[in-house]
C-alpha cells in the first residue's frame, strides 16, 4: 500500500496520507472508528478535546475507547486541551469571567475555542503533518456525521486540509452506528456534550439534575453567577428564554410553559 494513501477496500475510497480522526467521545465516532478497521483503514492520529466539562459517562467511554484501540492496534486517543487559558476549564473560564457558554447567546465561539483551537494545535505542531505539508500533500481530518444528518454541513477543503465523512461514504445512519459499537462489544455511549451545554433541551436538563445533581448544582451557580453580574442582559440563563434553576423548579404537568426549541449542538461538539 501508498504510504500515503489509506485505501477503503469495501468502497474504494481513500484517505490521504496522513489522517487525523476528530474524536468526540459519542456514537458517531466512535462507530467511525469501529468501521474503520473492519475496512482494515488505520488513522495516522485520533484526538479529542477535552473542554473538562463532560459527563462523567464520556470519559468512562473515552477510557474504554482507548483500550479498545489498544486491542486493535489502532493509534491511542491523544487528549488535548485549551492549554494556554489561564482558567484550565471551559466551567471555570465560565465563572471567572461571570458569563455563560458563548452558546446561550446564540454562537459558537466556546466550541471553536474549546474544541477545534486544541486539535488544530496539536495537528500544526505535528510532525507528520509540517512533513506532508511541505511536500505540497493535504492532512485528511476524519469527521463522524453519519448519513442521516445531511442537514449539518460539510467543512470546506483548505490548502491543509482534506475534509472527510466516512459514515456517510458508507451509508451508515445512526442505528447503524450503535449497531457496530454493539458488534464490538463496547457499550453505546451517552451524547457527548459539556454538561452545562446551553444547546441541552429541557428533558436532558430534568435529567443531568435527576442523575447528576453535582453537575446541575454546578450549572445552576455558573447561571446564577451571571445573573447577579448583571452581565445577562439579552438572555435569561442556559436556556436562553428561561433558567435550568426555574424549569427543574417547576412542576412537571407545568414544563408546557417552556418550550424546547433548542438549536443543534455546535458540529464541532456534539456527537450524538
Amino acid at each position: 500500500m501508498n504510504l500515503r494513501a489509506k485505501v477503503d477496500g469495501n468502497s474504494g475510497a481513500f484517505f490521504c496520507y496522513p489522517s487525523v480522526v476528530s474524536f468526540g467521545g459519542g456514537v458517531n465516532s466512535s462507530a467511525m472508528l469501529i468501521g474503520m478497521h473492519e475496512r482494515g483503514i488505520k488513522p495516522d492520529a485520533i484526538l479529542f478535546s477535552d473542554t473538562g466539562g463532560e459527563k462523567p459517562e464520556t470519559y468512562q467511554h473515552i477510557d474504554e475507547m482507548q483500550a479498545w484501540c489498544k486491542r486493535n492496534a489502532m493509534p491511542a486517543i491523544e487528549v488535548v486541551s485549551y492549554s494556554t487559558s489561564r482558567h484550565g476549564t471551559l466551567e471555570n473560564e465560565c465563572l471567572n469571567n461571570e458569563t455563560l457558554p458563548s452558546k446561550a447567546f446564540g454562537f459558537g465561539g466556546c466550541s471553536v475555542k474549546w474544541k477545534r483551537q486544541p486539535m488544530d494545535k496539536w495537528v500544526e505542531a505535528w510532525e507528520p503533518a509540517q512533513a506532508a505539508w511541505q511536500r505540497g500533500e493535504k492532512v485528511t481530518r476524519l469527521i463522524g456525521l453519519h448519513a442521516g444528518e445531511m442537514r449539518r454541513g460539510k467543512i470546506p477543503d483548505t490548502d491543509q486540509y482534506a475534509y472527510r465523512y466516512p459514515l456517510r461514504e458508507w451509508g451508515w445512519t445512526q442505528d447503524d452506528c450503535r449497531q457496530a459499537i454493539e458488534r464490538a462489544g463496547l457499550s453505546v455511549p451517552v451524547k457527548s456534550a459539556c454538561f452545562f451545554c446551553p444547546a441541552m433541551r429541557k428533558a436532558e436538563v430534568l435529567q443531568l439534575a435527576e442523575q447528576h445533581p453535582e453537575l446541575f448544582d454546578r450549572a445552576v451557580t455558573m447561571e446564577r453567577n451571571a445573573n447577579e453580574a448583571g452581565n445577562l442582559e439579552t438572555v435569561k440563563g442556559l436556556g436562553r428564554h428561561w433558567t435550568w434553576e426555574n424549569l427543574v423548579a417547576a412542576d412537571r404537568s407545568q414544563l408546557r410553559l417552556f418550550e424546547d426549541n433548542q438549536a443543534p449542538l455546535c458540529d464541532a461538539c456534539f456527537d450524538e
